[in-house]
Parts: C-alpha cells; sequence; structure tokens
C-alpha cells in the first residue's frame, strides 16, 4: 500500500500505459481495446475542452481522472462533467480521489464551470458513497444506447 503526498498533474501520452492499468481496474469485464483506447486518449490530452489528470503516490501514478467541459442549458452556462475517476485499489481511502477531485473541480471553475457532475454505474456502492461525502447528490440516472452504422 502506497504512502505519502499525493501529487496531481496533467496526463501525458507518456502515463497512457499506467491509465490503462488503472482502467482495467474500473472496467474489469470490458477495458476496451487498448490501441483503440491509445488514440482516444491522445485526443482528450489534445482537446481544449477536456482535462486529463494523473494522481501520483510516491511517485507512481495511483489515480486518473478525465473531465469533459461543455454548455449545459439545464444548468444555464458550462459544466465540468467527470467522465472517468479511478484510484488503485492499493491507494484508496488515501485522499487520491479527493485530490483528484479537488483538482477537477478548480480547473472547471477556471474554465468558467459552476457546476461539477459525473456518474457512476449501481454496481459501485462504495463509490456512490465517496461521491457523496465529496459534496455531491444523486439526481438520476444515466442511459444509453449503441448507435449502429
Amino acid at each position: 500500500m502506497a504512502s505519502g503526498t499525493v501529487l496531481i498533474r496533467e496526463c501525458t501520452i507518456e502515463d497512457f500505459g499506467r491509465v490503462y492499468e488503472l482502467l482495467e481496474q474500473l472496467w474489469p469485464d470490458d477495458v476496451g481495446e487498448r490501441v483503440s483506447l491509445e488514440k482516444v486518449f491522445g485526443a482528450y490530452l489534445a482537446a481544449e475542452s477536456d482535462v486529463c489528470l494523473c494522481a501520483q503516490l510516491d511517485g507512481r501514478v495511483e489515480g486518473f481522472c478525465s473531465m469533459i467541459v461543455k454548455n449545459s442549458l439545464w444548468r444555464s452556462g458550462r459544466v465540468g462533467y467527470v467522465d472517468n475517476l479511478v484510484v488503485s485499489e492499493g491507494s484508496r481511502r488515501l485522499g487520491v480521489g479527493s485530490a483528484l477531485l479537488e483538482r477537477a473541480a478548480m480547473l472547471a471553475r477556471e474554465r468558467g464551470c459552476s457546476y461539477l457532475e459525473l456518474d457512476s454505474g449501481f454496481h459501485r456502492p462504495g463509490a456512490h458513497s465517496f461521491y457523496e461525502s465529496q459534496g455531491f447528490d444523486r439526481f438520476g440516472f444515466m442511459f444509453g444506447k449503441e448507435l449502429q452504422e
């Protein structure tokens, strides 16, 4: 188990290998094809409206957060949407997730957002408790549909 000071920084393409390992923990049954995900990761890094953060603990990336800044009619302004947040199993409860969310909120405010939101799967009650402890409210369900070509 890691210990020490959490360092939050913007990710680089060199972080992808470790980020992929973390995504395997987040989506153990459906992580996706590595080459495709690396292309999407690169697109995140290149986009001005997207943010990718890595959390280092004792020199190793132990957490990852990605956020999209979007316009929202419902919120009457810009919203930061955290679409991925994962902390390695061995580094949970050490402040890594809190530090990632804090930095995401700071960056969202700097980009003109007045609201931060995220979603979490039904099968992650521990994550739900964590988000509530961070001041997030439950307010709905997320729905999705695969588009046929």
